[in-house]
This record gives C-alpha cells, sequence and structure tokens, in this order.
C-alpha cells in the first residue's frame, strides 16, 4: 500500500513552505505587537492589570475554539457551528443545573458530550453523505441558536450565586493568570503535538492540500475529516461552558458571529481556506490580533 513520504522533523523545519509560513506568522506577531503598543501609547489603562488579565482570558478564549476551526480548516473544511455550539454548551449546562436538578459536574459532562455528538453528527453527514460543510455547518448554526432560543425561553439562565467553585474556573486566577489561560493551554499543547508530531497531523495537511491525492496515498479521508468536526465541537463545547463560568449566566445570544472570530483567528495567523495551511502558533497570534483589537476599540474609541 502506498504510503505519504515521511520526512525527518529536521528536514521539514528548513522547507520554503516552512519557512513561508514562519515569516507570515512573525509577521502578524509583529502587527500584534504593535498594535498593543499603540494602545498602551493612546490609553495607559491597557497595560493596568485587571485590563491585561481580561484580555489574556478572552485571547484564551478565543484561542480554545479558534483551535478547533483551524484544525478542520487546514483539512479542507469550515465550520459555521462553532457559535451556536458555544451558546448549546453553555445554556446546557444552566439548564441543567438550575432547571433539572443536576449536579454542576453532571451538567458539565452532559454539554461536553452534547457538543461531541453534534460534531460527530455533523461529520457523519459531511463525510458519508457528501454534503458541502459549508451547508452542514451553516444549518446546523441556525437550528443551535432556535434550540438554545426553546430551552432559555429567551432569557438568561443564571446561577443566582451558586456554584463559586464552578464559578471560579471562568473568573478565577491560578498562579496568576485567569483559569481560562491554562485551559487554552492545554488544549494548544495537545492540539500541537497531534498537528505538528503525529501521523494524524501530516494526514490533515495531505488532505487540505489534495484530497484525491492523500486518498489514493492510503488515507483514511472520511475519518480524519471526521475527526476534525468532532474536535472543533468538543472545543467549542469547553469554551461554552467556560463562557458560563465566567459570566456567570447563559443567554440564546451567547456566541453570536463567533464562528466569524474563529475563522478570522484562523487566518489571521496563517490557515488558508482552501486548506493544507496553518499552525498552531498562528492561530494564537490570530487570537491576539483579534482580542487586543476589540480591547482597543473599547478603549481608545
Amino acid at each position: 500500500m502506498n504510503e505519504l513520504p515521511m520526512t525527518s522533523p529536521s528536514v521539514a523545519m528548513v522547507t520554503p513552505a516552512k519557512l513561508k509560513l514562519m515569516k507570515k506568522e512573525l509577521t502578524m506577531l509583529g502587527v500584534m505587537i504593535g498594535l498593543a503598543l499603540l494602545t498602551a501609547i493612546l490609553n495607559p489603562v491597557f497595560l493596568g492589570g485587571d485590563n491585561l488579565r481580561n484580555t489574556i482570558r478572552h485571547i484564551s478564549l478565543i484561542s480554545l475554539f479558534a483551535l478547533g476551526e483551524a484544525v478542520v480548516i487546514i483539512a479542507g473544511g469550515i465550520d459555521l457551528s462553532i457559535g451556536s455550539i458555544i451558546c448549546v454548551s453553555a445554556v446546557t449546562t444552566s439548564y441543567l443545573t438550575m432547571y433539572m436538578g443536576f449536579g454542576i459536574g453532571s451538567a458539565v459532562a452532559v454539554a461536553i458530550a452534547l457538543s461531541l455528538a453534534i460534531g460527530f453528527s455533523q461529520g457523519l453527514v459531511i463525510t458519508w453523505l457528501g454534503v458541502q460543510p459549508f451547508v452542514v455547518t451553516l444549518g446546523s448554526m441556525l437550528l443551535l441558536r432556535g434550540v438554545a432560543e426553546v430551552m432559555t425561553g429567551g432569557t438568561d439562565i443564571g446561577f443566582q450565586g451558586k456554584y463559586p467553585g464552578f464559578r471560579f474556573l471562568g473568573e478565577g486566577l491560578g498562579l496568576g493568570m485567569p483559569m481560562p489561560f491554562w485551559f487554552a493551554l492545554v488544549a494548544i499543547v495537545i492540539t500541537a503535538f497531534l498537528m505538528h508530531r503525529t501521523l494524524f497531523g501530516r494526514y490533515c495537511y495531505a488532505i487540505g492540500s489534495n484530497a484525491e491525492a492523500a486518498r489514493l496515498s492510503g488515507v483514511p479521508v472520511q475519518r480524519i475529516r471526521l475527526v476534525t468536526f468532532v474536535a472543533s465541537a468538543g472545543l467549542a463545547g469547553v469554551a461554552g461552558v467556560l463562557y458560563v463560568a465566567y459570566l456567570p449566566s447563559a443567554t440564546p445570544s451567547l456566541g453570536s458571529a463567533y464562528e466569524l472570530h474563529a475563522v478570522a483567528a484562523a487566518v489571521l495567523g496563517g490557515c488558508s481556506l482552501l486548506g493544507g495551511r496553518g499552525s498552531v502558533f498562528g492561530v494564537l497570534v490570530g487570537a491576539g490580533i483579534m482580542q487586543i483589537t476589540f480591547n482597543a476599540v473599547n478603549l481608545v474609541g
């Protein structure tokens, strides 16, 4: 059976494609640093402790769901349902605890399991029925938003001062850093390892570059694409749980347009919408640019 050519890390690091990608990432990193410096000059509040912690918290949350989007894009797909999955995950957590008598741990487990199931269902329709990812995930985005509206009755579902331990996951600090930072760090390390050091990652890049060539080389294209949509939904589900812990309430409008934030962060960081290109570091830079821009608009006006 034919297999994809295997290259050692030392060789891969010096290829023209890698160097070109690295240049773009470093350029965007410079843009992010320049934007931060400009914002700090225009309004010194930007460098205040509270604002920096808040900025790190939101960069971490954006990074969390943008990583999943990036994996899908690298493999040649797109996921427009991320914002709605974040919303459904948050609403499910609040609804089960406040209305159904679930413990917070059980509610979180159900919310994340539901997110994974949504991703799996979408992946099956895309890979086995051959429906375009844009169509499937756009339909899911609208459907899930409607589900959230029905579950909440169009109002917020808050924790009413309960579950301080859970709310600490969104509001609290660990070793001086916002708690979402540590969740994002774990996701970053795992995703970076999978995408840059394993066969799964090489398969994702191969599929995004040329799916037919990858299939002829023995790559299980359908299974890999299915996994990418499950991973994207799972990360969005975790982000939804952290958002509801931070706010701490769930509203049917939570996560609106976050799918666009995810795509923008991935593309700013070097991902190509045609697939086959991108990196975890680039996604982090893209998320940083997004949040610093939002923060600059609020501080500078």
